[in-house]
């Protein structure tokens, strides 16, 4: 019987080995798979990217959606909270914010900025507009002054418009002197006449006067008084550029349609009739063809680059 002990010994070794084996085997198996989880609701590994963005997203919809609604300023809100939600996460995640993973994150702070430069800039190209379709060449003035960003051309302008100004208060203070003179010589036997309202000087002052009522977007009292000016001198281009600015401001904008055709007859030699039926077409939601023409047309003529304009064109 010690044969068959001995055999049923080594059967029982060699089971034993190979349960071993097969143990050892078994956890290297288990060790090789562990780390990788394809599972993306584990637990066992960081939240996917899109997760990590959900909030951001919803704050970019609701820029959208205010941009579209021509809330602009509500829209820049968003995406500046969209801007801080993206901060965040990345700050939370350092060691990926560098990696390809991160670059949908990444593309989002780019749009978003992208959008509220897009917003700020079509704010300007409103709020001008809402003076008027007027001389593009000084509302880009009027942007570079508000930002400190004036040229040696635009400051060189500036003193040589205060030496004008000056020049023509000189004037006509010695030309009401002379008048006063005059009425005095004359006013024993009632031949003087008093200065008429519609001389120079008096045409100048009610144009102020019209730009003022522009700017306070009181279109109406703009409208009767330009009506008169342009009455007094029919071929006055800035007249008929504020003419049209206040019959757009009053709705009429088939009517500053045509202030502006016959603005560009009148002055087939300036750009600025162009561009403002360029921006008016536009307004009206005609083909942006049709508006591109009277654009380039200002171009051809010597106009300078309206980079909002252009913008709307495409």
């Amino acid at each position: 019987m010690a044969f068959p002990l001995r055999r049923l010994h080594a059967l029982l070794r060699t089971l034993l080995l190979s349960f071993l084996v097969l143990g050892a085997a078994a956890s290297c198996s288990a060790a090789w798979y562990w780390p990788f989880d394809f599972n993306p609701d584990s637990t066992n590994k960081p939240p996917r990217l899109h997760r990590l963005l959900e909030k951001a997203n919803d704050y970019i919809e609701l820029a959208e959606d205010e941009a579209l609604s021509g809330e602009g300023d509500k829209a820049i809100e968003n995406y500046r909270l969209a801007l801080s939600e993206l901060d965040r996460v990345e700050a939370e995640n350092p060691e990926r914010a560098d990696s390809p993973e991160f670059a949908p994150l990444r593309n989002k702070r780019a749009t978003c900025t992208a959008a509220i430069d897009a917003i700020r800039f079509e704010q300007i190209t409103l709020n001008a507009r809402a003076v008027a379709l007027t001389n593009t060449k000084e509302l880009e003035k009027k942007w570079r002054r508000k930002h400190n960003l004036l040229t040696p051309e635009d400051i060189a302008e500036d003193k040589a418009e205060e030496a004008r100004k000056k020049a023509e208060k000189d004037a006509k203070a010695e030309k009401d002197g002379e008048g006063d003179a005059q009425v005095a010589r004359e006013g024993k036997d009632g031949t003087a006449t008093p200065r008429r309202a519609e001389d120079g000087a008096s045409f100048e002052s009610r144009r102020t006067e019209a730009l003022n009522a522009l700017r306070r977007q009181d279109y109406a009292a703009a409208d009767a008084l330009l009506k008169e000016l342009a009455a007094e001198r029919p071929d006055d281009l800035q007249t008929a550029l504020m003419s049209a600015a206040a019959e757009a401001g009053r709705g009429r904008d088939h009517a500053a349609r045509r202030t502006l055709e016959a603005a560009m007859k009148a002055h087939p030699e300036s750009y600025l009739p162009c561009y403002n039926l360029a921006s008016i077409t536009l307004k009206l939601g005609e083909p942006v063809a049709e508006a591109r023409r009277f654009y380039e047309k200002g171009r051809a003529l010597g106009g300078p680059r309206n980079e909002a304009l252009e913008e709307n064109l495409k």
